[in-house]
């Protein structure tokens, strides 16, 4: 396929026996043209794509609360409201990309993959103008969200990512990539306080 097809800049190589769609699906769908309910790939990005937005309500919740009780107390400054800000943010980045590449590998375009990625993650700005102005409501609740957004993360990668990256033959990689992405975000979590 040439850059009119499919908005590549490069034609794409085909491997022998592998045959790419002329047109990406104008709606999520699997390539092979088997039903969306029917197909276990197609489950696991759905619930992925599902979990990572859900997962980004609270996130946002806790970057507004951050910023809407400014003043309320002795720990809540703009300095520790813009680092809960940039932690969020930082790791708002391979999140995503979680959404994106499985998109792009089940067929959509380039574009077409990074603006559901973008899409997952506008929730987040709207929950946190809610959490800016409804800080009295929103921060009593605010511990539960996040446990219920931790929880909704893990169970996705306890359920569907680790099992599916050992039958790929990347279980190291995955375990090495886990292990350096907690490390990071601890890092900056003592760093930034």
């Amino acid at each position: 396929p040439d850059k009119a097809e499919n908005g590549e800049l490069y034609p794409r190589r085909r491997g022998p026996g592998t045959a790419l769609p002329e047109v990406p699906p104008a709606c999520p769908g699997p390539r092979d043209g088997a039903s969306p309910a029917g197909s276990s790939s197609w489950r696991r990005i759905l619930l992925m794509i599902l979990a990572i937005t859900i997962h980004n309500i609270p996130e946002g919740l806790a970057v507004g609360v951050g910023f809407g009780a400014i003043g309320k107390s002795v720990s809540a400054t703009f300095q520790s409201a813009r680092n809960l800000a940039i932690g969020v943010g930082i790791q708002n980045f391979p999140e995503g990309l979680a959404v994106s590449l499985p998109l792009r590998g089940a067929g959509f375009s380039t574009w077409r993959a990074f603006w559901y990625g973008q899409l997952s993650g506008m929730v987040e700005p709207l929950a946190g103008v809610l959490g800016a102005f409804a800080v009295v409501l929103a921060e009593p609740l605010l511990p539960y969200a996040l446990g219920f957004a931790a929880g909704a993360m893990v169970y996705v990668v306890m359920d569907d990512i680790i099992p599916e990256a050992h039958t790929s033959g990347n279980g190291k990689l995955a375990s090495w990539s886990s292990i350096l992405g907690f490390v990071v975000m601890m890092s900056l979590d003592v760093g930034l306080g």
